[in-house]
């Protein structure tokens, strides 16, 4: 008959707390077993402090846990809105003022054309021009046929009217030499005369400037 086996060496011991319900269903999530292994931690040269990353109660950076958070988003959607129109209305209200200031300037512009073309009318007016580049080339009137009352236009009258006088003298002097009888030999009706106009007058300020009149 064999003997028995020793038991075997007691080693080292170890004695775990009791755990409750709630930790052991801590566990279970996996940021709060990786808050109970970093508390858990020794090793190195890491220390722990529990509640590192929430400022104390006295401090100027603390604040609750229940303001952490915008509880009233209604507002904040509100509010981010207000924020676009505003910047929106921002941007319109930058246009109209710089399209006025356009607007502004481009009537200052049209303002000082129109009173430099005033002043060049005024101008004009003055010394005449306009009558200047109306006056026609001729002295008489091209829709009227009047003679002008300056001495051109009598210098134009005496000489039509010489020119007239001139072609009835030489149509009398042909019809006297060609017709000495004074009758028509065909038909033996008496001709009638070329009518001779008077002489004309040479204009009084030529009399004393052409010699003979």
């Amino acid at each position: 008959m064999s003997a028995r086996p020793a038991p075997p060496a007691l080693g080292e011991v170890r004695n775990l707390a009791p755990k409750s319900r709630a930790e052991r269903h801590g566990t279970v999530h996996k940021e709060d077993l990786e808050k109970m292994r970093l508390s858990q931690r020794r090793e190195c040269f890491y220390h722990y402090e529990p509640n590192s990353l929430t400022p104390p109660p006295d401090s100027l950076s603390h604040i609750a846990e229940s303001d952490r958070f915008e509880t009233n988003a209604a507002a904040a959607e509100k509010a981010s809105r207000n924020a676009v129109l505003m910047r929106k209305e921002q941007v319109l209200h930058a246009k109209r003022i710089a399209r006025t200031h356009t607007e502004e300037e481009r009537w200052r512009v049209v303002e000082a054309e129109h009173e430099a073309e005033l002043a060049r009318h005024e101008a004009m007016a003055r010394e005449g021009t306009f009558c200047k580049s109306n006056k026609t080339s001729m002295p008489y009137d091209p829709i009227t046929l009047q003679y002008g009352e300056g001495k051109d236009g009598q210098c134009l009258r005496y000489s039509d009217e010489s020119l007239r006088y001139r072609a009835a003298m030489r149509a009398a002097n042909l019809q006297q030499r060609t017709n000495v009888a004074g009758f028509n030999p065909i038909t033996g009706e008496e001709t009638a005369r070329v009518p001779v106009p008077e002489k004309p007058v040479l204009p009084e300020y030529l009399q004393g400037i052409i010699p003979g009149h």
